[in-house]
């Protein structure tokens, strides 16, 4: 869906590695801006945040129900989900989506 709205990939993080190397040669080579390039590193650097606060809510591998803060980190995605939603086809909306799949899969 965030392709078809925003064009861009937020949940893929492997291909957004490759697009960065794609935007660093690109830049180097004159064919792309350092806009592109930028966009690529957030789109990483957010699904990291995402990943990172999941890793501070839940700290094991482990379900534990009662113990975890399980329903803060659903919450803090939905909270994340309709933030971009409402913020509709603004840049910043990618990155809000980007952190909320980083959230949900770390």
């Amino acid at each position: 869906v965030a392709w078809l709205q925003l064009g861009s990939f937020v949940t893929h993080v492997s291909g957004n590695m490759a697009h960065m190397g794609m935007r660093v040669e690109g830049n180097h080579a004159g064919r792309d801006s350092p806009g592109d390039l930028r966009e690529s590193i957030l789109l990483v650097v957010s699904f990291c945040v995402g990943a990172m606060l999941c890793g501070m809510l839940i700290a094991r591998n482990e379900v534990h129900f009662g113990q975890e803060l399980y329903g803060l980190a659903l919450t803090g995605n939905a909270a994340l989900i309709f933030l971009a939603v409402g913020l509709g086809h603004c840049e910043i909306s990618e990155y809000f989506l980007a952190a909320a799949c980083g959230l949900q899969n770390g």
